[in-house]
């Protein structure tokens, strides 16, 4: 558990990422979330393990020889992978504001990676930082890449 002090128009106030974790947990879209913001050092960050609820996307998928016959390329599959990308920006972008609006604060910025996606494309883990701080877009992003790169190679126990 990580606790960060901010300061608004009404003065302190201190938020823990167990309270953070549990406001992401009742969001219908997260079928999983972990605190993870341990595992991270920089300041006034929070750092969260994620999944997709599996009712989310439901996809029909052809038999492998029905993308043949129908010429359904890596593009189709191109196209689902970014349609999950856009509705986790959705989702990030709706904790962002939701945070914003629950502690008063506007300087709070979130931004996710996927970092494992099963091939019906329903299994779809990824990382969320939530910056609640002065931090550029740029930092943020890296900082989330490393993480999820982090947890892709093994170190998320909480998955496998």
């Amino acid at each position: 558990m990580v606790e960060i002090i901010l300061e608004n128009k009404k003065g302190e106030k201190k938020i823990n990422s167990t309270a953070v974790e549990e406001i992401l947990s009742i969001k219908a879209d997260l079928g999983y979330v972990k605190d993870i913001s341990d595992s991270i050092k920089q300041k006034n960050i929070m750092v969260f393990d994620c999944k997709l609820d599996k009712s989310a996307f439901k996809y029909e998928f052809l038999e492998e020889e029905d993308y043949e016959e129908y010429g359904v390329g890596e593009e189709y599959l191109q196209v689902l992978f970014e349609d999950i990308k856009a509705y986790l920006k959705d989702i990030s972008d709706d904790v962002e504001d939701d945070l914003q609006e629950e502690y008063k604060y506007e300087d709070i910025k979130c931004h996710f990676e996927i970092y494992d996606l099963d091939e019906t494309f329903t299994d779809v883990k990824f990382v969320l930082t939530i910056s609640f701080g002065n931090i550029n877009r740029a930092k943020l992003m890296d900082l989330t890449r490393h993480v999820s790169k982090r947890q892709l190679q093994g170190s998320s126990k909480y998955f496998n």
